[in-house]
């Protein structure tokens, strides 16, 4: 009697870690990242957002204008996403731009003259008028 007391205590122990973890990972963390990434609210429409692809000597540069990003795909990675052929490497739930129009590996981004944002492109969400900066550094 007192093992099969203890493995029902081990059970309820197990489902209820485990009904905890699912509730973090989809629940809790999910509204945590909005705003740890950069406080920004996810818009419906952002306008007149710009791209500039700095090759660094590979290819002529490039500059996209008048860009509109609807549908809550608001994010700098959207906007890059819409203007150029791109390979992209998952990590969790970050997306890291691996080429932009077959240059690659080794592109940073950062959002008008704003220091390097520290957070993947698909986590920051851009306002109207912004303009997302890529550069090829190599790998």
């Amino acid at each position: 009697m007192k093992k099969s007391i203890k493995y029902l205590f081990i059970g309820i122990i197990g489902i209820s870690s485990i009904t905890v973890l699912v509730i973090f990972n989809f629940v809790i963390l999910p509204n945590l990242n909005q705003s740890i990434y950069n406080n920004r609210e996810k818009q419906y429409t952002v306008t007149n957002i710009s791209v500039y692809i700095d090759y660094s000597g590979v290819k002529e540069n490039e500059l996209f204008k008048n860009i509109t990003l609807n549908n809550y795909e608001t994010t700098a990675f959207h906007a890059l996403s819409n203007c150029c052929e791109i390979k992209i490497k998952y990590s969790g739930s970050d997306v890291y731009v691996q080429e932009i129009n077959e240059v690659g590996i080794g592109w940073i981004y950062w959002i008008n003259n704003d220091p390097l944002p520290g957070i993947a492109s698909n986590h920051f969400y851009l306002i109207d008028n912004e303009t997302v900066n890529w550069k090829y550094v190599g790998s």
